[in-house]
């Protein structure tokens, strides 16, 4: 409760206090917890890119943090802060075998490419030994930061939170299994991927908002549609299979072994792995594990 209103009927205040209770209880959030006997563990879907208007959380991401031992991460974004990191994310973000960006788009696509680049300051010459995966991702940056809407995401938060308070740390994946698949999503379907990104760049405002507004309340039919935009098209499922459900499956595996010790874990990942066909929630139940939402 806010507010100095305290000095009313007491039975008015404990009605108040169970109204309040009760409506936290009904509200569903992106936190899940799983189990199978006595072992469990928490999984979060989170928003990368989250506005500061957006904190705090909800309850339930603070609730699952107190109730674990160990916090566990898609990747180690830190490495990215190095120098060998960012060597790393050099060598997958440009081309290593002559190819161009140039060479790789059509020309309606480049030329659109160049267009939407230009707008946000970027010079499409400059980056056309990257491949489109990345020059799509600093467009997507550009453009959320010139709407105010750029910000520390939910696993940046809770990493620096698990770092201050000495928690244990995981980790899902290498950095470079992540810079592997993040910079080659596209290949083999370069210009449908631009053109697909770049529709999508028209409101991005909108996408995002979308995406937190169906993640704060732990909305899954929302997230699946989104998360399977394009996903109708021969490209468009093979991105979605690249990007979301090899990884979903490559993870099940790691969650069971978590689900084997004694200490409780909180998993974070991106809130659309937990949505659409064959996501992590649904991969888990056909293992025979409880799926609770928070």
């Amino acid at each position: 409760m806010k507010g100095n209103k305290m000095s009313y009927l007491v039975n008015y205040l404990c009605w108040a206090v169970i109204f309040l209770f009760s409506q936290t209880a009904l509200a569903s959030t992106a936190v899940f917890e799983i189990s199978k006997g006595e072992q469990k563990l928490f999984i979060a879907g989170t928003v990368h890119i989250l506005p500061s208007s957006e904190f705090p959380l909800p309850e339930a991401f603070d609730l699952a943090y107190q109730q674990s031992s160990i916090m566990v991460f898609e990747a180690d974004i830190r490495q990215l802060e190095t120098a060998a990191g960012m060597q790393l994310l050099m060598q997958h973000a440009r081309y290593q075998d002559g190819n161009r960006l140039k060479q790789v788009l059509n020309t309606a696509n480049y030329q659109a490419l160049d267009k939407q680049a230009a707008a946000l300051g970027l010079n499409i010459q400059a980056l056309d030994s990257f491949k489109p995966d990345f020059v799509i991702i600093n467009l997507m940056q550009l453009a959320l930061n010139k709407a105010g809407l750029a910000g520390e995401g939910v696993d940046k938060f809770y990493l620096n939170k698990a770092i201050a308070d000495n928690r244990e740390l995981a980790f899902l994946e290498t950095i470079e299994q992540q810079l592997g698949l993040l910079f080659n999503a596209s290949t083999g379907n370069e210009d449908w991927f631009v053109q697909f990104s770049l529709a999508q760049l028209q409101d991005i405002e909108t996408q995002l908002k979308q995406i937190i507004g169906a993640w704060r309340k732990g909305n899954l039919t929302v997230l699946a549609e989104l998360a399977m935009e394009g996903a109708d098209t021969a490209a468009g499922q093979q991105f979605y299979q690249r990007m979301l459900v090899q990884r979903n499956q490559a993870w099940i595996s790691q969650l069971e072994a978590m689900l084997k010790t004694k200490e409780v874990e909180m998993v974070l990942v991106g809130a659309l792995h937990l949505a659409g066909d064959a996501n992590v929630l649904d991969l888990l139940r056909e293992k025979g594990y409880q799926v609770k939402q928070l």
